[in-house]
């Protein structure tokens, strides 16, 4: 990276800078016309010089052109011969010509403003863009020397003040040198003694101001350590927050946090109080100039060598010559704290010189597949202390080989299939594939043509399917019309974000249409696909068509049918307009929908004033508000006392432990006072837990047959009281698609029955039956990748992630496959059955399906019969390497043509 701040400014923006500069110059002569002009308004119209006569006229805007005598006498020509004004129209047409002279100043000003500030950010831009491309060149071992949210501060906060000097670098010392210019010649064209004194004090500013700014730069340089180094405290804080809780560091964590702010605290406040004391100490240098020019200016215009117009044409100048000696002296300040930021910056991006840089992606050419054999010879490795991770180690397989690599942490298995897949950086020794070696293959090749899955997981915020497409997007479609504010591509980086990514050849597909069955594919492969079916079945599809809205109310119908087949006809209480679901909650019967916002939310229908009505005149909110009462209390007596640990509280639904409190105090109020005595509040509080009582499930007796038949009456009135309000809710209906319910909700059209054993599971296998035999699977399936996994997978379970790491390295059907105990987190029959099937997918089938190689670091020697090798690694060398033959003579896939082009 450039070195010096200036000359990256400059390589980067030169012609810009010269355009602006330019512009600068041009403004100029405005710039002194406009001090210029008010000489003329006070001495003549306003003080009357060449008006001494009434009816005096001057003559204005008379443009002549001196000629040689010889071709006219006079000695010039006469291009514009003006006009005649009065003093009146004088003192208006001079004020008019300096209120347009400020309009084009004020223009001029604008412009470069502008001008310069759309610089700076573009740069500021680019500048971030350059920083972040250099991170994802780095190699691994550079990271393990920084912090990512040191990293992330930086390229947010370090690097802003940049974008605003980017503009100013050049344009701001020129521009204000020129007004400074401007008014010092000014001055000194009206009285070259005046313009002294405005130069001596202009000097002692420029000199002494600087020098005390000094300390503020090293209390500033540290000011940006101290934060950086805070920054990568509170990441760590956040990434290690569970062994923070369990080892109970919580309060020392506290106390490093506060000894650092108070550090901060303390760099900040001396800054602060010689930040006033410059700026106090600038005001006051400032101010004495005018002092001067009004005493000695007004000496020398009671002397008669200065007339009255030009001391205040004086005295004009000046006052708008303190702001850009300010300027120029903060843009100085701002010079020496940017150039510190941007030597820090360069620094922590620059690596070592014996470190090589990852080469940059280059795509652009069809890229040929992989083969010939992988070898490393003579290979070393060493982590940071001088440990030997590689010994002098000596490894050959075939690209299309099925190895397996055996040994504990310290042997160098996991050493070497980091090294195959660019993670680590040899310090000795060599690492070719076929012919050419590892690091002179572009990071394309390797990236595409080798796969690999580890023990840790990388996923970005988003959905399943973006996470499974996160390893094929990589080809880069032609960019669109650059935009308005398309910074970045204005540099000359033409990718496009919203271009279509996806490789469709490397899943061996042809477009969308089946790439989602390729993506099934390898899901299938490592057991995940029920688990995105049970994603996809409790979501909600928003826009459904119409055919496939009309096969799911089919799929109700063959459910039914199934479920009396199989003897299973309890299992499941429909919905049903006419009758009341004793298997939903009181709330879910009265309504009879899903609601569609937080109008109707189940969580707050007692303070609901349409629900309150309907209860109101059917006489169901005494009942309710009763009933709520006698299930605060019942439960609080039942819970009272117990451990909070206890498995009871496993039972509980209606209210959590910690709302306990809540009710007492609300019991407390009420009393014995029924419900029209009780206030509004505790009124709703009472009738929302009522609201989610459940029968069958609670099981404290409190429904009642005549119960239940008021609250279907009142489920009509609700429905006809509802008026415009209905669209807020997506009412339940046997013949239509309820879009706001799950896929389950919409093919049970009703509720799993509680206390039967197994219930949920036998029901769950019958919908997915019903499902695969309408052919609504895809449906589904593609629902379930929709699935968010949240910020690096969270939502997801450990092995949910492994597995799903290991579909993504599937799909783009890899040359080699490197695995370093990516299914560790798997049962040993998990992880058996999984392997199995990676290892025969390996051998390429039938359908077209190429075979691929497997370097596998095993999770556990079990698993060593799947593969046709198995290598023993002890200390950082091979220290056993038996073959096993190769299974039912399949051919292996170092058999097929050396190089496939595709793109």
């Amino acid at each position: 990276m450039e070195a010096s701040l200036f000359r990256y400014i400059w390589n980067e923006t030169r012609r810009e800078q010269i355009w602006i500069l330019f512009i600068i110059l041009a403004s100029m002569p405005f710039s002194f016309l406009m001090l210029d002009l008010p000489k003329y308004i006070v001495n003549g119209p306003i003080q009357a010089k060449g008006f001494e006569t009434a009816g005096a006229t001057q003559h204005y805007f008379q443009l002549k052109i001196p000629v040689p005598a010889a071709l006219k006498r006079e000695g010039f020509v006469e291009v514009l011969h003006g006009f005649d004004l009065d003093r009146i129209w004088s003192l208006v047409m001079l004020s008019g010509a300096f209120l347009l002279l400020v309009i084009i100043n004020g223009l001029f000003k604008y412009y470069i403003n502008f001008y310069k500030g759309r610089l700076g950010e573009r740069m500021l831009g680019q500048f971030r863009y350059e920083l972040m491309d250099r991170v994802l060149r780095f190699p691994l071992s550079e990271f393990r020397r920084v912090k990512g949210a040191e990293v992330a501060t930086m390229i947010r906060d370090e690097v802003e003040p940049l974008g605003g000097f980017i503009g100013d670098a050049i344009v701001q010392p020129v521009f204000l040198l020129g007004q400074i210019a401007t008014a010092i010649v000014f001055i000194l064209v009206q009285n070259p003694f005046l313009g002294l004194i405005a130069i001596t004090l202009l000097v002692v500013q420029g000199l002494v101001i600087p020098r005390l700014r000094r300390r503020q730069l090293i209390l500033g340089r540290q000011r940006q350590l101290e934060s950086r180094a805070l920054a990568g405290v509170v990441g760590e804080i956040v990434d290690g927050i569970t062994a923070v809780h369990t080892n109970d560091a919580s309060d020392f964590q506290r106390a490093d946090l506060a000894s650092r702010l108070v550090k901060i605290f303390g760099i900040r406040f001396e800054l602060y109080q010689r930040k006033f004391f410059v700026k106090f100490l600038n005001n006051l240098l400032a101010q004495i100039t005018p002092f001067l020019f009004y005493m000695v200016g007004g000496f020398l215009a009671i002397m008669g060598t200065l007339n009255i117009g030009q001391l205040v044409a004086v005295i004009s100048a000046y006052k708008d010559l303190p702001s850009p000696v300010k300027d120029l002296i903060d843009w100085d300040q701002q010079r020496l704290d940017v150039e510190v930021k941007y030597e820090q910056i360069i620094e922590q991006f620059s690596v070592d010189p014996a470190v090589e840089l990852l080469p940059p992606p280059d795509a652009d050419e069809p890229l040929p597949h992989l083969a010939g054999e992988v070898a490393l010879s003579n290979a070393t490795v060493a982590d940071s202390n001088g440990t030997r991770l590689l010994d002098n180690a000596t490894f050959r397989m075939g690209v299309g080989d099925v190895v397996a690599l055996e040994g504990g942490t310290s042997s160098g298995s996991e050493t070497i299939v980091e090294v195959l897949a660019r993670l680590q950086v040899l310090d000795g020794g060599r690492v070719t594939i076929g012919e050419t070696d590892l690091k002179d293959l572009p990071v394309a090749l390797t990236g595409r043509r080798i796969s690999f899955a580890g023990v840790d997981t990388f996923f970005p915020q988003g959905t399943i399917e973006e996470a499974m497409l996160f390893g094929i997007r990589h080809t880069r479609r032609p960019p669109g019309a650059p935009g308005r504010y398309d910074i970045i591509k204005s540099r000359g980086n033409n990718l496009d974000v919203a271009a279509d990514w996806i490789d469709y050849e490397a899943a061996g597909a042809t477009g969308l249409e089946d790439l989602g069955e390729r993506m099934r594919d390898a899901l299938v492969m490592v057991d995940l696909e029920h688990d995105i079916l049970a994603f996809g079945l409790n979501r909600r599809i928003s826009e459904m068509w119409d055919e496939a809205a009309e096969r799911f109310v089919e799929a109700r119908g063959i459910l039914r049918e199934k479920l009396d087949a199989a003897g299973m006809t309890g299992l499941v209480e429909p919905f049903d307009p006419e009758h009341y679901n004793s298997q939903s909650t009181i709330g879910e019967n009265l309504i009879f929908g899903t609601p569609l916002d937080d109008t109707f939310s189940l969580r707050q229908l007692g303070s609901n004033p349409i629900v309150r009505q309907v209860l109101a005149e059917h006489q169901l909110d005494a009942a309710l508000f009763a009933m709520g009462k006698d299930i605060a209390s019942t439960i609080l007596e039942v819970f009272d006392g117990l451990e909070a640990d206890s498995p009871l509280f496993e039972q509980l639904s209606l209210m959590a432990p910690d709302q306990f409190a809540d009710y007492q105090a609300a019991l407390k109020r009420v009393g014995s006072r029924g419900f029209a005595k009780a206030a509004s509040g505790d009124q709703a509080v009472f009738l929302d837990l009522a609201f989610g009582y459940i029968e069958p499930r609670d099981r404290l007796g409190l429904l009642t047959g005549d119960l239940e038949l008021s609250l279907l009456d009142a489920r009509r009135a609700f429905y006809d009281a509802l008026g415009e309000d209905q669209q807020s809710i997506a009412f339940y209906h046997p013949d239509l698609y309820n879009e706001a319910a799950s896929v389950k909700d919409n093919v049970l059209m009703g509720r799993v029955a509680f206390g039967i054993a197994e219930a949920e599971s036998r029901v769950a296998a019958a919908v997915r039956a019903t499902i695969d035999e309408l052919g609504l699977r895809p449906i589904v399936f593609h629902t379930g990748l929709s699935f968010n996994i949240g910020s690096g997978g969270k939502r997801l379970g450990a092995a949910q992630r492994q597995k799903l790491a290991m579909a993504r390295a599937l799909l783009r059907r890899p040359d080699l496959l490197l695995v370093h105990r990516g299914l560790m987190q798997l049962d040993p029959a998990s992880q058996d059955a999984i392997v199995g099937r990676i290892v025969a997918a390996s051998r390429g089938d039938a359908a077209d399906r190429p075979g691929f190689g497997i370097l596998w670091n095993l999770e556990n020697e079990g698993l060593a019969h799947h593969f046709d090798r198995v290598v023993q690694m002890e200390n950082g060398r091979v220290a056993s390497d038996s073959a096993q033959g190769d299974a039912e003579g399949v051919p292996r896939q170092d058999e097929r043509e050396p190089m496939r082009a595709s793109a």
